[in-house]
């Protein structure tokens, strides 16, 4: 057993335990909730969390279980992936295996590496759907001629109009025209 493990509530572990064992492409934490979410080939799971103590503390018992598994790492997500995947150093091996520790910064790593791919982008979008990730994966080949191209695009055009500062309306701008999947219409 993973260090500190048996803090987590005998149901949880279980339940974790379970999905872990099957396919996943993508998990995000709730801490809101608390609840993980994970993408799975036949969609999305959500497994409430009960936490006994501290929710900070219980989260972080999580997020070591999700390192474990996914990198072999039961520390959670290692602190040298965190200075290199933001450049764009991550191993293209491991990008999707990124995807599976819960973390934002995991999952913004997947969206700056240059081996993105259409998938992998489908599934970033799914872990962390915010501008910048949005912003950083249109200016990949392989986004910008896939299917994430289409989607990334609507979104950003719909949500143009509330952007702001006129500086990230411009970078969106430039993502949106570079990407190339605006028709006449939406370019005026």
């Amino acid at each position: 057993m993973v260090r500190g493990m048996s803090e987590l509530t005998p149901e949880d572990m279980l339940r974790l335990q379970v999905l872990l064992a099957g396919e996943l492409h993508a998990v995000r934490l709730d801490e809101d909730g608390p609840a993980l979410c994970a993408l799975t080939p036949r969609g999305e799971a959500r497994i409430a969390l009960h936490p006994v103590g501290r929710r900070e503390a219980y989260l972080t018992q999580v997020r070591e279980l999700l390192g474990g598994h996914a990198l072999g790492s039961p520390g959670g997500y290692p602190v040298h992936l965190r200075r290199w995947t933001r450049i764009g150093q991550a191993a293209p091996k491991n990008l999707a295996a990124l995807l599976l520790l819960g973390e934002p910064e995991a999952a913004m790593a997947v969206a700056y590496s240059p081996a993105l791919t259409d998938e992998l982008a489908r599934r970033v979008w799914w872990a962390l759907p915010v501008l910048e990730v949005a912003q950083v994966m249109l200016h990949r080949p392989a986004v910008q001629q896939g299917e994430m191209g289409k989607v990334l695009s609507a979104w950003m055009l719909e949500h143009l109009p509330f952007q702001a500062d006129p500086i990230e309306a411009m970078h969106c701008v430039r993502a949106l025209l570079a990407a190339g999947r605006l028709d006449e219409a939406q370019r005026e």
